[in-house]
């Protein structure tokens, strides 16, 4: 029998939870999924149909992508960038991707070495942990303070900073909590990264989803763009999960080595996705779309919310500000939070990710996606409301 050496950056790699939580589920039939981070809409039709239409006069879509339609999108990014954060990227700042994680990973290989440390507000995104471990860096752990409904806690992050620190990752809104930051605590956080000479990896996937309060970005700082780098999807926000297209936007030194990072582990990023995403940005219904998804999240916000607020003894939580997930704390169960969604899939049917993949904070949490109608989410609750009765929790 061979015997296999492998890598030690392969081994014990970070688990998100929602490989393991759906391949867990795969036993039972007729489950409901409140876990991937997915929009459940699918991908407006008319962007098929704008593909379908370029397909017929541009023989280059099947081929490698290249500056043309590159610099196509990057125009339509830029735009939107001025837009959003006030002034005008060049395009040797920007580069395309395969996903936001094709472009966060290519920026973390980029940017760290074995035994660089990386702060990471606990909890956040999974994937972070999974790339951070793979680069052989050090994810040091900064804690959200959960009583004060998940703020960040800048005293915590600038007593974490030693001389191994190299950057900061902020997913902004974040997931799993909902929580965004308000100006004032962007502003504190740009002066401690400032102070220290770090890099700021912003990963602002859901900065189109925003409840009730506006964001604000660190990139409308321009003290910090130096010292920044920003990771965005298409996603999300046009329900393009299965696109795979995503961009960096960086300045131009720190970029070059983003670049030649993606160029080798890619090529470059996808040509029909990169001539979708150009649709979706270019057709006002690419607008008009997502002003329809955020209504449904927004629905989706209420129900869940609504439905956790019955059930006292199972859950507390906290309203989510962003994003479209909550994460409970789970009452009465003595359990850590894989045994808890493995008890959810074998008892309600229902699938939600352990909240410890996000970091140490999340233990005794459960993360919910209500990326969903409130259909599915009122038939999601109405099996945990019998779970919470068989246990006298109701």
């Amino acid at each position: 029998m061979a015997k296999y050496k492998f890598s030690q950056r392969s081994i014990r790699i970070p688990d998100s939870g929602i490989g393991y939580i759906s391949q867990y589920a795969s036993k039972h039939k007729d489950v409901i999924s409140l876990g991937q981070g997915t929009p459940l809409f699918p991908t407006p039709s008319f962007i098929y149909d704008e593909l379908y239409k370029r397909s017929k006069t541009d023989k280059t879509l099947g081929m490698y992508s290249g500056p043309a339609i590159w610099n196509e999108l990057k125009s339509l990014i830029v735009k939107q960038m001025k837009d959003l954060y006030g002034f005008t990227p060049e395009f040797n700042q920007l580069d395309l991707t395969i996903g936001g994680i094709g472009g966060l990973f290519a920026v973390f290989m980029a940017l760290l070495e074995k035994g660089d440390e990386v702060i990471f507000f606990d909890p956040s995104y999974p994937l972070h942990l999974s790339q951070i471990h793979l680069t052989q860096a050090k994810a040091v752990f900064v804690p959200y303070n959960e009583k004060l409904k998940w703020k960040i806690d800048l005293d915590k992050f600038e007593k974490a900073i030693t001389k191994k620190t190299r950057v900061v990752v902020l997913t902004n809104p974040n997931n799993p909590t909902g929580t965004v930051l308000s100006k004032d605590e962007v502003k504190e956080l740009a002066r401690i990264v400032l102070k220290h000479n770090l890099i700021l990896v912003l990963d602002e996937a859901y900065d189109f989803l925003v409840y009730e309060k506006e964001l604000f970005s660190p990139l409308r700082l321009p003290s910090l763009r130096k010292n920044i780098v920003v990771c965005k999807s298409f996603s999300k926000e046009f329900a393009m999960t299965g696109w795979r297209i995503g961009y960096v936007w960086a300045d131009k030194e720190i970029m070059a080595k983003i670049h030649d990072i993606h160029l080798h582990f890619s090529v470059n990023a996808v040509t029909p996705s990169i001539a979708a995403a150009i649709a979706a940005l270019k057709d006002n219904r690419g607008r008009k779309a997502t002003e329809g998804f955020i209504q449904k999240f927004t629905e989706s916000r209420k129900a869940i919310c609504e439905r956790l607020d019955r059930l006292p003894k199972l859950f507390s939580y906290y309203q989510p500000e962003g994003a479209y997930y909550t994460f409970p704390k789970y009452l009465h169960f003595k359990v850590d939070s894989f045994k808890f969604a493995e008890m959810l899939v074998d008892e309600a049917k229902v699938v939600t990710i352990p909240g410890s993949s996000a970091g140490p904070r999340g233990e005794e949490h459960i993360r919910m996606s209500f990326a969903a109608d409130k259909s599915v989410i009122h038939r999601a609750f109405d099996r945990i409301d019998k779970l919470a009765k068989k246990h006298d929790l109701v």
